[in-house]
């Protein structure tokens, strides 16, 4: 039976409950709160009941479930996450590193990297992907540099990857996962962009599907579900073992799941492999492509590469900053952008962007586009994209709750930091706690007067 049908069932004939949670299944309910979310979500919010399940130790309903989504993604061993894709990084770091064990990582991963780091132990190497100055973002990782890496480094034990990017770049995870498997070493992919894509290949081929030893998806991103929804899968054909996998999770995971997020993430994926969810998903990408056949014809209008995951809709404005483009979509459009940098704006797309709301972008951008607008200096008004190789003096375990204190940057030069500094969105990682302040640095984070770093 799944966590849907069981609650159904159990609330026809619902126990007097003497135990959590405290509201009673939407007894007593804040009074803003229940007119903002109404009663029905509390009145599935349960605990572990007789007849529920453990999420940290499922044998029923949550097994089923996670079972059943295992076979719908081709995956060893699925697992749910109702602490985001960040928990899911964190425990596949947890379950195949060790302290000392050697990790590559791309640059461009997310924040939550770090915390895997240092709970786990592990010591970084970082490889740094191509980076487009036009566009203001990092692209793929060139494959000869990755196996140059492998190949001086026979003691790295897992690779850490972002596919897609938060811009939608899209990397060759066939070739990648052949090299790592060429050198013994583990891929972990986030794929926290991508959770649509396994119920409509022609938007991008999972990389779980491409050789990925373990798989990280946020449902909440594109596909619909209450933030932050994520899966965990594991390769059919990795060596990685489920149990320590889960093991690690629940290291990170609280005791008192949210059936409300359990029930959704269920629903979720059973929605998406639907016809009508995957009717809804090309209803989707037919609305962007449109749109994007519609902005070539728009004067001072460039759209980035079409040969990525067109979900995300990166774009930018001739001789104008990316974050003067936003400022303009937000004060005199009222559109918000997922984000800026100092060339471009990304406009996130998912499964609940209706055609109206990207029509009401593309009247927008028609508006802008004839506008008289002052050009600026891009080279001068914002501060551009921070592209530097990392100098790693400590790993991020070894530094932590060491001695600190905060000096003024412009002193800060060849001191070790000890603050993790990222842009965010998307939480790509600036500077990390353990590495080498250099110049470069100084010089992206002029607007900040302090920093701290290691006595």
């Amino acid at each position: 039976m799944s966590i849907i049908n069981f609650i159904e069932n159990y609330r026809k004939n619902p126990r007097t409950l003497f135990t959590t949670p405290s509201h009673g299944q939407g007894d007593f309910v804040f009074p803003k709160s229940l007119k903002l979310l109404g009663s029905k979500i509390f009145q599935s919010d349960y605990s572990e009941y007789d007849g529920f399940d453990n999420f940290l130790n499922p044998t029923g309903i949550i097994k089923i479930t996670q079972d059943k989504a295992a076979e719908i993604y081709n995956a060893k061993s699925t697992l749910f996450l109702v602490n985001g894709s960040t928990s899911g990084i964190i425990a596949a770091m947890l379950g195949v590193l060790e302290r000392r064990d050697k990790v590559l990582i791309a640059r461009n991963c997310h924040k939550s990297v770090y915390n895997g780091l240092v709970l786990s132990g592990a010591v970084p190497i970082w490889i740094m992907p191509e980076y487009n100055k036009e566009w203001g973002i990092y692209e793929n990782i060139r494959l000869d540099t990755l196996e140059e890496v492998f190949s001086k480094n026979r003691d790295i034990k897992a690779f850490i990857m972002t596919n897609p990017t938060y811009e939608g770049v899209m990397s060759d995870i066939y070739r990648i996962s052949d090299i790592c498997k060429k050198y013994g070493v583990i891929l972990i992919v986030d794929e926290a962009h991508g959770a649509l894509w396994n119920f409509y290949k022609a938007m991008g081929t999972p990389s779980l599907l491409q050789g990925a030893d373990i798989v990280v998806q946020s449902l909440h991103k594109t596909a619909g579900a209450l933030a932050p929804s994520a899966l965990l899968h594991i390769n059919r054909e990795s060596s990685v073992n489920p149990k320590r996998i889960k093991e690690a999770l629940n290291l990170i995971t609280t005791t008192s799941p949210s059936y409300p997020l359990l029930l959704n993430i269920e629903e979720c994926i059973n929605y998406l492999g639907s016809n009508k969810g995957k009717r809804k998903i090309y209803e989707l990408l037919k609305n962007v492509s449109r749109l994007l056949r519609t902005l070539r014809t728009i004067p001072n209008i460039q759209v980035y590469s079409y040969n990525n995951d067109i979900t995300k809709i990166l774009i930018k404005l001739v001789n104008v900053s990316g974050f003067e483009f936003s400022d303009i979509l937000f004060y005199k459009h009222n559109i918000e952008c997922e984000l800026a940098n100092s060339q471009s704006v990304l406009l996130l797309t998912g499964i609940g962007t209706t055609n109206s709301k990207l029509k009401k972008l593309e009247k927008a951008l028609f508006e802008i586009s004839s506008e008289n607008i002052k050009i600026i200096n891009k080279n001068n008004s914002q501060k551009q994209g921070l592209v530097v190789e990392p100098r790693v003096r400590y790993a991020p375990s070894a530094i932590w709750g060491k001695p600190s204190k905060e000096i003024e940057l412009k002193y800060a030069l060849a001191r070790v930091s000890m603050e993790l500094i990222t842009d965010y969105p998307p939480g790509i990682p600036v500077l990390f706690p353990g590495e080498v302040i250099k110049k470069e640095h100084i010089q992206y984070l002029k607007d900040r007067q302090k920093i701290k770093v290691l006595i």
